[in-house]
């Protein structure tokens, strides 16, 4: 799973016993599987039972803290991060991790840059000062690297791009493999005005982690950046097909797929996902531009029917 091959976790996963399977550490371990990959549905699905199974557990729970940031959980975030303050508040640095995005999602970014520089001293107290790199029982890259990498999204949020690149720097030094990292460094290079070292800097991500079709929308974006337009709509189309599918390498009936069960859940696809709204809204804004009123217009219908309530889509 460290090396975020999506497919293979998972078969690893449905070759675990089934008490493992169901217990807390495996469903988290699922959990990370299928948020590394953008499976945000099924990953949110073994968070959540991992969590009311172990209500006081804390690791892992900074990763489901940042899929709750993603899908946009306010609710559901504040609380988990009130548990995590309450059973480790002095103890674990996946709590401030929790309160730096409950404080993200609300717009307090300052608040959040607070939090993480707590997370940060308290990882580095636990690991003697240094900046080796914590993993968790699966073997995941985080901790440090991943608080440092949070940092930076801040800082871009913030439009302190300068700081935002020196943390994400500091998190690729103590773990090379963080495509989050590199994925921040290519933000910002496209912030600044540099695409062709934001292109690098995007594929260096994609490269680590090649199983998460939402990777590829910053490609998109680069083309956008260099109005080709045209190239920029190939991209979305492609990453609208990949969510489609479910999976890159999904095929059907595949023991991969088959390993993506937990009681009587069989978890499909992707259609769903709220990151389908924003690619389709990239898409149909790319054959707006192209003078492709029609099959624009008709994209922007299915995404009324989607989410009526975007302000962007009317």
């Amino acid at each position: 799973m460290s090396s975020y091959r999506a497919t293979q976790g998972l078969l690893a996963y449905s070759e675990l016993p089934y008490e493992q399977q169901n217990s807390a550490w495996g469903l988290c371990m699922l959990g990370r599987i299928c948020f590394e990959a953008g499976r945000y549905p099924e990953a949110a699905q073994a968070f959540g039972e991992a969590h009311r199974m172990a209500p006081y557990r804390v690791r892992d729970m900074d990763t489901y803290s940042t899929l709750l940031w993603h899908t946009k959980h306010e609710e559901a975030l504040a609380q988990l991060a009130h548990k995590m303050v309450s059973v480790g508040r002095n103890t674990s640095p996946e709590a401030w991790i929790a309160v730096a995005n409950c404080f993200s999602l609300d717009g307090d970014h300052a608040s959040a840059l607070k939090s993480l520089t707590r997370s940060i001293q308290m990882y580095k107290s636990s690991h003697c000062g240094t900046t080796s790199v914590p993993r968790n029982d699966a073997g995941g890259t985080g901790g440090l690297a991943y608080a440092h990498t949070l940092i930076g999204h801040e800082n871009v949020a913030l439009d302190e791009l300068d700081r935002a690149q020196r943390a994400f720097r500091t998190a690729i030094r103590i773990d090379p493999r963080h495509y989050n990292a590199w994925y921040g460094l290519g933000v910002s290079y496209l912030r600044l005005g540099k695409p062709d070292l934001a292109e690098y800097h995007f594929k260096r991500a994609l490269a680590l982690n090649s199983q998460n079709p939402l990777l590829l929308q910053s490609s998109g974006a680069v083309h956008e950046y260099r109005k080709d337009y045209v190239q920029a709509l190939r991209v979305y189309e492609r990453v609208e097909q990949m969510l489609n599918d479910g999976a890159p390498a999904r095929t059907p009936g595949s023991a991969a797929c088959d390993a993506l069960v937990t009681d009587s859940t069989v978890i499909l696809s992707l259609r769903l996902h709220h990151a389908m709204n924003f690619v389709m809204f990239k898409r149909a804004r790319m054959l707006v531009v192209l003078e492709k009123f029609g099959e624009a217009s008709r994209v922007l219908e299915q995404l009324m029917r989607r989410c009526p309530r975007e302000f962007n889509v009317p």
